[in-house]
């Protein structure tokens, strides 16, 4: 298990709210596995294909099953034309799609994300917004498109599934698998071709898994050049606050309770949250820190007492307050810091309110009207991605 600072240091109340005990004894239970590396073993090529001038090559991982049928998939892009043998960065796209489980009866709540991911679902994720913006970066880029079929915040570890009524061909429990699974996927990228420098790109539930998947990586010795937030932390007084507040986006009870079961221990520690592993230098990996003020699946504008660090709640917007406690983090390591936090007012056409595209980084089209911030964010992703690659 990872090293923690002590308790003190980390703004938790002597009496810990329910959502965040349930977290401490799933991460008490079993002892963590953040820096195992993830199994490459039993990776097999099962089809290539072109498209608009790239090569996709796509592969199964018979080491890590999906929560229902199947296995995790991974997707390895490469421009038509391009040296094999040169050393080139890589971009690790992680979708989103939320988080699941099974209820008591065996059922899955809700039923997506949970089979093996096709070869067309996983091309589907390159769409044109920060990922078209890196494939044509003078970099030279290569991309990795992993899956999320653990349905488990790319968090799980060879973690038992609590009520999983399917199995392993061999009668054997499904575990869920999505933090070693897409590490394996990286490992074996990084094997297949000479690799300089790689980002971890994440998009709402890839957005949360990219913490814990990056710090995982740096824990065995492959720090991520930078990552890419978006849409997605790790927050658990405001998970806490939802339910206290009877507001919009507070989890079931059930989900409270089985949910952080399936994840590894060290994924749910409260002590290993991202805003707290930035804020004391255990997460290194420079972070571009990005949300929508009125992010719909955050809940918005929805006002609320917001719970922060320092004890004293403030009142704000849900969707600004979950991502409050790193947005602090970031802006408390001063102007010199890698880090940054990008606070966009992007309006998702398809819906009323205003500020409210989750996962802005996922269109090409859409502008933000935010005057702390460029029009086109993502080619200011893109600026600060450019200069990562410079910081060594």
């Amino acid at each position: 298990m990872i090293a923690t600072a002590p308790t003190s240091h980390r703004g938790l109340t002597r009496r810990l709210p329910l959502a965040v005990l349930a977290l401490a004894l799933a991460a008490a239970a079993l002892s963590g596995c953040l820096a195992a590396p993830g199994d490459t073993s039993q990776i097999e090529l099962v089809s290539t294909t072109t498209v608009s001038g790239w090569n996709y090559a796509y592969y199964r991982n018979r080491a890590y099953p999906c929560a229902i049928s199947g296995y995790q998939t991974f997707l390895v892009g490469t421009k038509v034309g391009s040296d094999p043998t040169a050393s080139r960065p890589l971009w690790v796209k992680m979708h989103g799609g939320g988080v699941g489980y099974f209820d008591a009866n065996g059922i899955p709540r809700p039923a997506s994300n949970k089979t093996e991911e096709s070869r067309a679902s996983l091309l589907g994720r390159v769409d044109d917004g920060l990922i078209g913006d890196v494939r044509t970066d003078p970099a030279g880029f290569r991309v990795l498109i992993v899956s999320m079929c653990s349905h488990d915040l790319y968090g799980g570890a060879n973690t038992p599934d609590q009520n999983n009524p399917n199995t392993l061909p061999d009668g054997t429990p499904i575990t869920t698998n999505g933090l070693l699974a897409t590490k394996a996927a990286v490992q074996f990228t990084e094997d297949l071709f000479p690799t300089d420098d790689f980002f971890l790109h994440g998009g709402s539930a890839g957005s949360a898994g990219s913490f814990h998947v990056g710090w995982g990586l740096e824990e065995q010795g492959l720090e991520p050049t930078g990552i890419v937030a978006d849409s997605g932390v790790f927050n658990v007084l405001w998970e806490q606050a939802q339910t206290d507040q009877a507001l919009p986006c507070a989890r079931t009870a059930e989900a409270v309770a089985i949910i952080p079961t399936r994840l590894d221990p060290d994924v749910v520690d409260p002590n290993n949250q991202p805003d707290l592993a930035v804020a004391d230098g255990r997460l290194h990996a420079p972070i571009m820190h990005v949300w929508d003020h009125g992010d719909h699946n955050t809940c918005g504008a929805t006002p609320m007492l917001c719970p922060t660090r320092s004890g004293s709640p403030v009142t704000m917007g849900s969707a600004d307050c979950v991502h409050e406690p790193l947005r602090a983090a970031i802006a408390a390591q001063g102007p010199g810091s890698r880090s940054a936090n990008m606070a966009l007012c992007v309006d998702d056409p398809a819906r009323p309110e205003a500020c409210d595209r989750h996962v802005p980084t996922s269109s090409g089209t859409l502008v933000n009207t935010d005057p702390a911030f460029p029009a086109d964010y993502n080619a200011a992703i893109l600026a600060w991605v450019d200069a990562r690659l410079l910081d060594d």
